[in-house]
């Protein structure tokens, strides 16, 4: 039996850690908002020093002792390496948020470590003991959070986080659209038409009409979302409406882009019957499909600890700021067949993300 001190030097380093956890988030925010990553890049093969990049960061000389701690933290999580000279280059991690690369996951960063995102965590546990008898806890922490607000209506209100959503959604609907065209590329064979439901402005249905020609691609979104909005390619157009009444048919097929993960079953559901009415109404004659790009709890793709953890973390964010989850695959089978659907199949993407295509 391990004695109560034994339990004390494993546990309390734990907790401890856990108390300052946030500190990690915010020391990976404070370097890309102080452009670190981008700077380090610029030195090209050589590695920089702490004085050349306090220099190019305009930092006060008597602020390097305090950049060099940033630092030391950052290499230690990995973001960064350092040689015996005391000399800074980018580690894996860092190319990933570097401002040029096409898979960067920087605005995402800066999305997720906001204060508009991270205020409902300080009302998590008012928001467990309410009774649901009471209105206004009948909704997310974030509307409590935020005074009955939604996420898009702050971001209505709110010029600042409107323009973090807008960059963090957008680059991600991009990168998602390139890795879509390049390592699913069997999952658009045979189609001529597609609806990109709760497409937005069109990032990724755009970088898909360019990979695919032959195929005629909708983005459907609310009205005012698509309203002015002007095609860039011929195979390609934006169409107005509420993807809970009526989605733009026929179609061959139908992508659910981080759609449903933010919806609790009920709206999946009836979102998934809209989806097969469109795919079965005149496209394909054994009816077409519906392309979920989402995350499955779980899934052997990516069951380890790490992925796990972002995984259940991510539904935590779902869970705070909307009713929407990260499903696992039998909750996801339990849907699909609610919704009047015969099979599906799971493809790995890209990091936690996959593709499932789902048939009538």
């Amino acid at each position: 039996m391990e004695s109560a001190m034994e339990l004390a030097d494993e546990c309390l380093p734990r907790i401890w850690e856990h108390t300052s956890g946030y500190i990690s988030t915010m020391a990976v925010k404070c370097a890309v908002e102080l452009e670190i990553p981008d700077l380090v890049h610029r030195y090209g093969a050589r590695p920089i020093t702490l004085l050349e990049l306090a220099s190019s960061l305009a930092i006060p000389p008597a602020k390097a002792p305090f950049l060099s701690r940033l630092m030391r933290a950052l290499v230690h999580l990995g973001y960064f390496l350092e040689d015996d000279q005391g000399r800074y280059s980018l580690a894996p991690l860092s190319r990933f948020l570097l401002k040029d690369n096409p898979l960067s996951a920087r605005s995402a960063l800066l999305l997720g470590s906001d204060p508009v995102m991270m205020d409902p965590w300080r009302q998590m546990s008012t928001w467990f003991r309410a009774g649901v008898e009471e209105e206004e806890q009948q909704q997310p922490p974030f509307a409590l959070a935020h005074g009955g607000r939604k996420l898009y209506q702050v971001a209505a209100e709110d010029p600042r986080f409107a323009r973090l959503l807008n960059e963090g959604v957008g680059s991600d609907s991009e990168l998602f659209g390139r890795v879509l065209a390049g390592k699913c590329q069997k999952a658009f064979q045979g189609l001529t038409s597609l609806v990109d439901v709760g497409g937005n402005t069109g990032n990724t249905a755009r970088v898909l009409a360019d990979a695919f020609p032959a195929i005629e691609f909708t983005v459907f979104d609310l009205p005012h979302v698509v309203a002015g909005l002007k095609p860039t390619q011929e195979n390609l157009c934006y169409v107005g409406g509420n993807m809970f009444e009526e989605i733009p048919a026929p179609t061959d097929a139908v992508l659910l882009k981080w759609v449903l993960i933010d919806w609790g079953d009920e709206s999946c559901v009836e979102l998934l019957k809209q989806c097969k009415k469109a795919v079965t109404s005149g496209g394909k004659a054994a009816g077409g499909k519906v392309m979920i790009a989402d995350h499955v709890l779980g899934h052997e793709s990516c069951n380890d600890h790490s992925s796990t953890t972002a995984l259940l973390f991510t539904d935590l964010v779902m869970m705070s700021c909307f009713e929407g989850a990260i499903r696992s695959e039998q909750q996801w089978s339990k849907l699909f067949t609610e919704a009047g659907f015969s099979n599906y199949t799971i493809t790995p993407v890209c990091g936690l993300r996959v593709l499932i295509e789902v048939y009538p």
